[in-house]
């Protein structure tokens, strides 16, 4: 089973559950757009590696688009990973819009 947690530029988080590992066909609707970017970002507790990283997805095109609203704590979880692995952006990049993150949620029971 996974999870899909979808977190809005206000911090909200909204999670959905699939029985399969979501597709970028999945996301496509939530993120309002059709072209899907991937990076990776330092959220420990949608994680499952030891690390705490996560894979991040989210509109390509953010910056071209008018009412893109900056994602400041995605920004923050992504400066992390950035931080802890030597990565780099370009000085004053800022995440826009909605970031989908998923999350493979283990049985505990077995």
């Amino acid at each position: 089973m996974y999870k899909l947690h979808v977190i809005e530029s206000d911090n909200t988080v909204v999670s959905f559950d699939y029985k399969t590992k979501p597709t970028f066909q999945d996301m496509y609707s939530h993120i309002s757009c059709d072209t899907i970017e991937m990076s990776k970002a330092y959220y420990p507790h949608y994680s499952n590696r030891k690390n705490g990283y996560v894979d991040i997805y989210f509109d390509e095109e953010f910056l071209m688009k008018e009412n893109s609203k900056p994602n400041i704590g995605a920004t923050v979880a992504w400066k992390k990973w950035q931080d802890k692995t030597g990565h780099m952006a370009l000085p004053g990049s800022v995440l826009h819009g909605i970031i989908c993150v998923i999350q493979e949620v283990k049985d505990e029971a077995a």
